[in-house]
């Protein structure tokens, strides 16, 4: 209900109206502009909070766990048009490697589900939307399944909506692979 009423409003399968939570503001649980939403494999709720250029992590419950800072925050494209290279306009999240992509400012930040950053990729040109993809190859063994870690050497990809440069691309990562992998001592 980004645009509207800076909420977010939860409803059943059937589309039966359950609780709703936050309210316009700065402050931690409430929203600017929330842009994007994705539940995680453990029932965590993950908001782009566009404006606040953040994301806020909740329980189904509506209570907040942790928000996710963003460099682009301090960037608020002052003196130019280009005030989205501070928002943070999406996320989303893949299961089989508990990764998340968020969109900032005019990047991609692969996250941990810690927060951590993995990996950045830009510049792009006003991006909207990136979505992971899944690991490409031989399924992994269910007791490995859903750690970034444990799926080291496994190509994976993802994929860049932008507004301004009008295209979809597709760019394909090895997890743990050096430079150009996801390597991280915190995360």
């Amino acid at each position: 209900d980004g645009y509207g009423n800076s909420r977010i409003a939860v409803f059943s399968s059937s589309g039966e109206y359950l609780r709703e939570w936050g309210s316009a503001g700065s402050q931690p649980g409430q929203f600017r502009v929330p842009h994007g939403i994705v539940i995680d494999s453990r029932g965590l709720v993950y908001v782009a909070d566009r404006e606040n250029s953040r994301v806020q992590v909740f329980t189904q419950a509506g209570a907040l766990v942790t928000v996710w800072a963003s460099r682009v925050g301090a960037d608020k494209g002052f003196g130019s048009n280009l005030v989205w290279r501070a928002h943070v306009s999406s996320v989303s999240y893949d299961p089989s490697l508990d990764l998340f992509a968020v969109t900032e400012g005019s990047n991609v930040i692969l996250r941990s589900a810690s927060g951590c950053t993995l990996l950045s990729r830009g510049p792009f040109l006003w991006p909207h939307d990136a979505i992971l993809l899944p690991p490409l190859g031989p399924a992994t063994p269910p007791a490995l399944a859903g750690s970034w870690r444990a799926n080291a050497g496994r190509p994976f990809s993802f994929a860049v909506a932008e507004l301004e440069g009008k295209r979809v691309t597709q760019y394909e990562v090895r997890l743990g692979s050096g430079r150009a992998g996801l390597q991280s001592m915190y995360g």
